[in-house]
């Protein structure tokens, strides 16, 4: 009898010494600090939002924070204040000094199709229609990128244009108003300058330039040391948001239209000129540590035009803003599944 007392004893202090590392893994799940995420207000980045609705950042807590200003969004980054930001390639790359700056890119969120262009008025026929013409678009704005873009390719730049800049509906008020030859600007700006100016006719949108204006997920290099797991969670998490998008459309647009505060009928139109980014999408933009993927080279073309414009005095080459190796990663194991 004292023998079998014995033994359950020693089977009982097995058994909770078993269960010692399953709560201190649960504990410290519990405990993680919260990751903190900026962006502006965009659509673009509802995905994330429905995510953490979904449940699907592996129990990291993350918080959002919406900054409309670039020079915030940057000081808290670097502060580290936000452990990621979202927020376009060329944007990331505008205004430095030094090719040392801090961030990584680590996945690709959305791009620009169509939602974003430059108009011109019925005497702008081409590009280099613009020379010394009146162009108003809005810095930082896609549509004033896409503008430099158009430029470049013909080999000018912003200082051939008799350019004034303007918030993007104000641009295309001015477009209509015949106070300006040409507009950069965005939807649903885009199609009432198109619409209400006789004449009217789009040089380029974004849908001519596929792979131009892309969002993409930056992290602060200290995170991505010190936290690569959850980093990984939030990338498993935007791939698991992009699955429940196509096999429940629905109900996606209406949490996320909810994350807005938008119908969901509004939702859908702001997100037209859209596309969001899935898993496949970005083994293709970002590829692996040995195979780089095409946002390699948009990277550093964009650099190059910025560079041009005089919009940034350093450019940093891609190679050293982009680590492919959490989306490698999370692809692996979600291929193995």
């Amino acid at each position: 009898m004292k023998s079998r007392r014995i033994l359950l004893l020693t089977v009982c202090v097995l058994l909770l010494l078993a269960m010692v590392p399953a709560y201190q893994y649960w504990h410290n799940r519990d405990q993680r600090a919260p990751f903190h995420i900026a962006m502006n207000e965009w659509v673009g980045f509802a995905p994330l939002f429905l995510a953490r609705d979904l449940g699907y950042f592996d129990g990291l807590p993350v918080d959002f924070e919406f900054v409309a200003v670039e020079g915030d969004k940057r000081a808290g980054f670097y502060a580290g204040r936000f452990d990621m930001i979202a927020e376009t390639a060329d944007m990331f790359q505008t205004n430095r000094d030094s090719a040392d700056y801090p961030g990584k890119i680590v996945f690709a969120i959305d791009e620009s199709s169509g939602g974003d262009g430059v108009v011109g008025s019925a005497s702008i026929r081409t590009v280099k229609d613009l020379v010394g013409k009146s162009v108003v678009a809005e810095p930082g704005q896609p549509a004033y990128f896409i503008l430099q873009y158009l430029l470049n390719k013909d080999g000018m730049s912003l200082k051939d244009l008799n350019l004034q800049d303007m918030n993007s509906s104000d641009a295309a008020a001015a477009f209509i108003a015949e106070k300006a030859d040409a507009a950069g600007t965005y939807e649903p700006f885009l199609s009432q300058a198109l619409q209400k100016r006789a004449g009217a006719h789009l040089l380029a949108s974004s849908k001519d330039l596929p792979g131009l204006i892309v969002d993409v997920a930056i992290v602060r290099s200290e995170t991505l040391a010190s936290r690569r797991q959850d980093v990984a969670a939030i990338y498993s998490g935007w791939c698991k948001a992009n699955d429940y998008m196509k096999e429940h459309p629905e109900d996606a647009t209406e949490r996320m239209a909810k994350a807005f505060k938008l119908s969901p009928e509004e939702f859908k139109d702001t997100v037209s000129g859209l596309r969001y980014l899935d898993c496949d999408d970005n083994k293709r933009l970002l590829g692996s540590e040995t195979s780089r993927g095409q946002l390699y080279q948009t990277f550093d073309s964009i650099g190059a035009i910025l560079k041009a414009n005089h919009l940034t005095t350093a450019v940093s080459p891609a190679s050293s803003r982009i680590d492919p190796s959490v989306e490698d990663a999370v692809a692996k194991a979600r291929g193995a599944r």
